[in-house]
Order: structure tokens, then C-alpha cells, then sequence
């Protein structure tokens, strides 16, 4: 069995870099007629991680005029306009995600946990914000994410304890051990863009070990998934 799962690692990493299932590109930026210097261009993209946080990532094409304090926000606007968001009272009157400070042009990430009471499915705006001088920037609709398009909100996830992996941190091999009560029908792992690099579909034993010394280095989260539909995950890290 050990080496049959090992085959299908191997297998299975030629598709390691489809399509994300919980990633949303922003688009729809250039909504600052009054000052265009500060409107955003580049890739934005939103990810939902299965860790109960979410990541707004900006590409190395990002631009937008410099301020002293422009931050990142997710917003549900609901039914605002377009010209009711450009508003800061009304956009600081809606359900808001801060994500980070914005230093400049170019690539950067910003990860933060989703809080309680929010409902991460009505979020479907990307919203940049001077904070010190209450001063509208731009900003861009996404995707909302839902349950019919992003397998993070498909089925239930349990961040357990009762499994282990070791090592972790791991140069490439790592083995897996959970009691002998769950029953776990396929095994998956995805990258911290949420792009599943590695999936098998079939029983997986406790302490079976794994080669995944063909991925990058990195932070990666491991899923099983139960005879249930309960999806156990663990955060690793490759060296």
C-alpha cells in the first residue's frame, strides 16, 4: 500500500499548479475619477484559506500613488453604488476585513484570520484606504466565495489534533498518524495560494509515509478527508 500511494504522489504532481479552487481575481479598479493618480492597477487576487483566514496578494505589476497611511481592506458593501462606496462614512459603516498597510508598489501579501460574526460569503470588494487623512483611494469587486465554488466552504473542516505529522518542519518525506477510529477515504495538499499540488483518492493508512520532495519549499496545508466528509487539516512547511 505504502508504495502504491508513493506512485500516485508522483503521479499526480504533474498537476500541481491548476487552477486554484479559492482564488478570486479583483478586478473592475479605477474608480477614483476625482484623483486618477490613485487608482490601482496590476494584479490583486484574494485567496481563502481553509485555515479560517484570508490573503490578499498583490502581483509585482502592482501601482498606485504613494500615501502616508493607504491600507488594504476586504468590505461587504452591500447594496452600495459605486459612487455611495467612494463615500469613506459609508465604507466605514459596512462589515470590513482590515488586511495591511500598503508600502508601495510592487508584490506583497497580507494574511490575516477571519473574525468572528463575519460571513466571508457576502465579501465581494477590495477597498484601498488612506486611514490617516480619511481619504477614499480605490478599489475592486472579486468573486464572492461560496459553497458551490470553493471546496474550502464545501464541506466541514477540523483543524484536529488527534493527527500527527512529522516532521514538520520536513526536507520532503513526511508520515502521517491519526487514531484507529477515523476512517480517511483521500488525501490532499494544498499550497498557501490554495492551489491543490497533490490529491489521492483512495484509503489512506495511519503511519504511511510520504515523498513530496518535488514540491518547492514552502508552507503547504495537508487535508484528510473522512468517510464523512469532514476534512482534517494540518499546516506543514518544506524545506
Amino acid at each position: 500500500m505504502k508504495k502504491k500511494i508513493l506512485l500516485c504522489v508522483f503521479g499526480l504532481l504533474s498537476f500541481a499548479m491548476g487552477k486554484a479552487q479559492c482564488t478570486a481575481n479583483g478586478t473592475g479598479f479605477g474608480n477614483n475619477p476625482s484623483i486618477p493618480s490613485y487608482n490601482v492597477s496590476g494584479m490583486v487576487s484574494v485567496v481563502l484559506n481553509d485555515n479560517n483566514t484570508i490573503t490578499v496578494n498583490l502581483g509585482s505589476n502592482f501601482s498606485t500613488a504613494s500615501g502616508p497611511d493607504v491600507r488594504v481592506f476586504l468590505v461587504d458593501r452591500g447594496t452600495l453604488t459605486n459612487a455611495q462606496l467612494r463615500m469613506t462614512n459609508n465604507f466605514l459603516s459596512r462589515p470590513r476585513v482590515e488586511m495591511g498597510l500598503v508600502n508601495g508598489n510592487g508584490a506583497a501579501s497580507f494574511t490575516q484570520t477571519i473574525p468572528n460574526g463575519v460571513t466571508i460569503s457576502n465579501f465581494n470588494t477590495i477597498y484601498f484606504y488612506c486611514q490617516q487623512f480619511n481619504a477614499f483611494w480605490d478599489f475592486g469587486s472579486f468573486m464572492p466565495f461560496t459553497s458551490s465554488n470553493c471546496a474550502t466552504l464545501s464541506n466541514e473542516s477540523i483543524f484536529a489534533s488527534n493527527f500527527k505529522v512529522y516532521p514538520n518542519p520536513s526536507k520532503g518525506t513526511i508520515s502521517i498518524d491519526f487514531d484507529e477510529f477515523t476512517e480517511i477515504k483521500s488525501f490532499q495538499i494544498y499550497s498557501a495560494l490554495g492551489q491543490k499540488v497533490v490529491e489521492i483518492n483512495e484509503p489512506i493508512q495511519s503511519k504511511t509515509s510520504f515523498d513530496l520532495t518535488n514540491l518547492e519549499s514552502g508552507i503547504y496545508f495537508l487535508h484528510l478527508i473522512d468517510v464523512n466528509n469532514k476534512t482534517y487539516t494540518k499546516k506543514i512547511s518544506l524545506n
